[in-house]
């Protein structure tokens, strides 16, 4: 009879199971724009995911007056919330996800 392992598995979402970075991309893109800003290239907007709302917005833009931070992070919100829908699953972890554990089966 197989034994049950694990009570609960926590995996993270952002980058291992949903595939967010275009979104994350667009975003930041969308917040410097709303603001009138410099609208940061996709390499640069991209290298910050990670990092906390705010510190992303200092890296992507460091040249900006600070107090456009704030406001930043506001519209990020913003246009990740409007865009949540769009976000997908890495291909095959929805499969991978419902599949029995193939150990427990021996």
């Amino acid at each position: 009879m197989a034994r049950k392992q694990f009570d609960l598995i926590v995996f993270d979402w952002d980058g291992t199971l949903m595939d967010s970075t275009a979104t994350i991309v667009k975003c930041i893109q969308g917040a410097a724009k709303d603001l009138g800003l410099p609208i940061p290239h996709d390499d640069a907007a991209s290298h910050v995911i990670g990092l906390g709302l705010f510190e992303a917005m200092q890296a992507v833009m460091p040249g900006v007056d600070p107090s456009y931070y704030p406001r930043m992070v506001e519209r990020y919100r913003y246009h990740f919330l409007s865009k949540d829908h769009e976000l997908v699953l890495f291909d095959g972890v929805h499969t991978t996800l419902l599949e029995p554990n193939l150990s427990q089966q021996a």
